[in-house]
């Protein structure tokens, strides 16, 4: 590290200085030592790290023994962690500053071609362009050096510095002896709970420039400041600019400076001398404590400064979950074997086919990736062909759309400020609005994170408020128009947990194993394919894979297409007005006090009926009016006569009724209204509340031929206010 860069560490280490005076560092030294996280960190970290874990691991049983182990200080792995390791250590280099050998610092990869280190190390976009960065730095299993591979850092495509929070993200340019598509990269998580205080951290480094090592077991986070964390050290000391890591592998900190010794005033090296920032290096210092940059802070701090470029999308799209799924994705890059190709993020459903596809043959290719994001693929070899991927996705007019991405899945935006929700006012203005249901009781819905005080969650044209105890779903509330629909090819469903919400009020991935339940949207993923563009209806159907949408149902209710799913749009092709295939669908389970429990997990209730209502457009007498109907399934008589175990059920043994939505608000709790004002009651829309006329007529019908066509069972035990459902043609309207 050069004179100028000795300075800019020593401005950061005035600051350090400064923010260590907030803090006792010797006494949460002295107090960490023996100590175990369980006595060290405070009450909500320890709910945060345990909630993170549960999203990451996706198997809240496997999440609490891992968490119950590091609690108690644990330092037993498993031996993947060292694979890991060797993974998230590619992505970590050697800088020459300003191309000068001599002088330099610690980065690494955050996403494919771009790079991260401190505003000291790399202070401006000149200091970069000369700068070059070397990875393979480092020695192989016999001691022997690697040749390692240069790149440059092209400054024109992406730069951005914080001097305030010490860190410099920069592109790198693909060369001509090395694809960097061969060192991967280590994801930056923003989500709050990757570590607890007095948890071991794990820092890669390049020491003085030296060759590429790691420290690892001698640094133990100590304090969580709001910028910074704090963590003890060994007399090697880290170098500017290195990752700094959890037990999984996962970045918690961006190391940059600390709080050094003194005697009289004055730095003190590791040989008990005084420092000479003339000549000495980082390295030489003796720390008292390291102080790295949160993750968190930088995250939030990119969003801000650079929320729509390109390369960054990698980092602001990464979580908990798939965080893991990076690490899948590039264990099975051999950086020895890799030529001159290009990466590209992969979907955790591409990750998993490309793990388990059969090598056929292997042919060389180009990847040309085009400005409006389509991607070209070109053999280079004698039977050369191409395809470009902007043909896999094609829309045409109206209901009749079609959507090709037979392998395109669009990850959930984690960007929550843009999402809109659900609009009342999206059938039309005055007596068409139909308004979010109320709660009779809002002390039983799970708070927002950010205000105790809200509990609706907004996503893209849809809301959802969720049970606090029971961590299902209240209602899912949406805006559905079919007329501006696109179909699509269905990617493997990706489910997240909703980070706005505490994970203790969700029920993630861990339930769905080693059953027959399966993870059964609430709002529909194709209802929700809609949009002013491609991009917008994919968006949107992504929303939908959030666990809050989310309920268990038997794999052949779940499934099947004749009924059930296909309520909305029976009714919006016979009852609503030409040409506006909208609608608004309010949907929930319906949770009793006596749900059963799946013995694996005795403690969580699961729902057996759910209720719908679907509100469109209708004309009667030439005038626009409200349409609404409410409609309930039952799937414990399945359930009960079947089991979990089930393998074929006949559809007609589940029990569907049209109901009044007045029976729907007893049920559930929730009071439906309309009108701009909201005080009409969307019953008064229902026409089973007062049938008269002609519903009257058609409704004594339907029950006197179902009487007479049925021989049993719990659906002539319905009130008498259940109209008991079959086919379409049964729904009164």
């Amino acid at each position: 590290m050069g004179v100028f860069a000795t300075k800019q560490l020593l401005a950061q280490i005035e600051k350090a200085q400064a923010r260590s005076s907030e803090v006792d560092l010797d006494t949460l030294i002295s107090a960490a030592k023996d100590k175990t996280p369980a006595e060290l960190a405070p009450v909500a970290e320890q709910r945060e790290r345990r909630e993170f874990l549960i999203r990451s691991m996706q198997d809240e049983a496997a999440a609490e023994r891992v968490f119950e182990r590091i609690l108690q200080g644990n330092e037993l792995q498993d031996v993947a962690y060292l694979e890991k390791g060797e993974i998230a250590a590619r992505a970590v280099c050697r800088i020459v500053i300003g191309g000068q050998r001599g002088n330099y610092g610690t980065g690494f990869l955050i996403a494919p071609g771009v790079l991260i280190t401190n505003n000291h190390v790399l202070p401006d976009s000149v200091t970069a362009s000369l700068s070059r960065a070397e990875f393979s730095y480092e020695r192989d299993l016999l001691g022997n050096p690697k040749e390692p591979a240069e790149f440059r850092l092209d400054t024109a495509t992406l730069f951005y510095t914080s001097k305030l929070l010490d860190f410099t993200v920069v592109a790198v340019a693909d060369s001509s002896n090395g694809s960097l598509a061969a060192y991967g990269y280590c994801p930056l998580v923003a989500e709050l709970g990757k570590v607890t205080e007095g948890e071991w951290l794990t820092i890669v480094q390049h020491p003085n420039g030296e060759r590429k090592q790691l420290c690892v077991r001698e640094n133990r986070m100590i304090y969580c400041g709001d910028d910074v964390l704090w963590y003890t050290t060994d007399t090697l000391g880290g170098s500017s600019g290195s990752p700094v890591f959890n037990n999984d592998w996962l970045v918690v900190a961006l190391h940059h400076s600390g709080v050094p010794e003194r005697k009289n005033g004055v730095i003190q090296t590791v040989d008990g001398r005084d420092f000479n920032p003339a000549v000495g290096q980082e390295t030489d210092i003796k720390w008292i404590a390291n102080e790295g940059i949160r993750v968190s802070r930088i995250v939030s701090t990119l969003k801000v400064a650079k929320g729509d470029h390109p390369l960054l999308q990698t980092v602001f799209a990464a979580n908990a979950t798939t965080a893991m799924q990076a690490f899948v994705g590039q264990a099975a890059i051999q950086p020895s074997k890799i030529s001159n190709l290009a990466i590209l993020p992969l979907t955790s459903q591409k990750m998993e086919n490309a793990m388990s596809a059969p090598v056929i043959k292997s042919i060389p290719v180009m990847l040309d990736v085009h400005a409006d994001n389509s991607v070209t693929v070109r053999q280079s070899g004698p039977e050369a062909e191409s395809f470009n991927t902007s043909n896999m996705m094609e829309r045409s007019p109206r209901s009749e759309s079609t959507l090709r991405a037979n392998e395109i899945s669009v990850r959930i935006d984690q960007d929550y400020s843009n999402r809109k929700g659900f609009d009342p006012n999206f059938l039309g203005a005055d007596s068409l609005v139909t308004l979010l249901p109320t709660l009779i009781d809002e002390s039983v819905a799970a708070p927002l994170l950010s205000d105790s005080s809200k509990y609706v969650l907004d996503y893209h044209g849809l809301s959802i408020v969720m049970s606090a105890d029971r961590r299902w779903a209240i209602y899912t509330a949406a805006n559905l128009d079919f007329d501006n629909r696109y179909k699509m090819s269905r990617p493997a469903d990706k489910w997240e947990e909703d980070p706005r919400i505490s994970s203790k009020h969700q029920i993630g991935e861990f339930y769905y194993r080693g059953n027959k339940f399966d993870r059964g949207h609430l709002t529909r993923r194709e209802d929700m394919e809609f949009g002013p563009d491609r991009d917008a209806a994919l968006q949107s159907a992504a929303d939908t894979l959030h666990f809050t949408n989310c309920v268990p149902q038997h794999e052949k209710f779940n499934r099947n297409k004749e009924l059930w799913q296909g309520l909305e749009l029976h009714i919006l092709e016979n009852s609503i007005k030409a040409k506006a295939f909208r609608a608004q669908v309010f949907t929930g389970p319906v949770l009793e006090e006596d749900d059963p429990v799946y013995p694996k997990f005795d403690k969580i209730q699961y729902p057996v009926r759910f209720w719908k209502i679907a509100v469109a457009v209708a004309n009667v007498a030439g005038k626009d009016r409200l349409f609404a109907a409410g409609f309930i399934l039952d799937q414990s008589n399945v359930i009960a006569q079947y089991g979990l175990e089930a393998v074929e059920v006949p559809f007609g043994d589940f029990d569907s009724y049209q109901v009044r939505i007045s029976e729907i608000e007893k049920l559930t709790g929730l009071r439906f209204g309309s009108g701009k004002n909201g005080k009409t009651p969307l019953s008064t829309y229902d026409p089973l509340e007062t049938p008269s006329g002609d519903v009257a007529v058609r409704l004594r019908r339907r029950r006197a031929v179902h009487l007479q066509e049925s021989t049993g069972g719990s659906i002539l035990e319905a009130p008498e206010n259940y109209v008991p459902l079959s086919q379409f043609d049964d729904i009164i309207s």
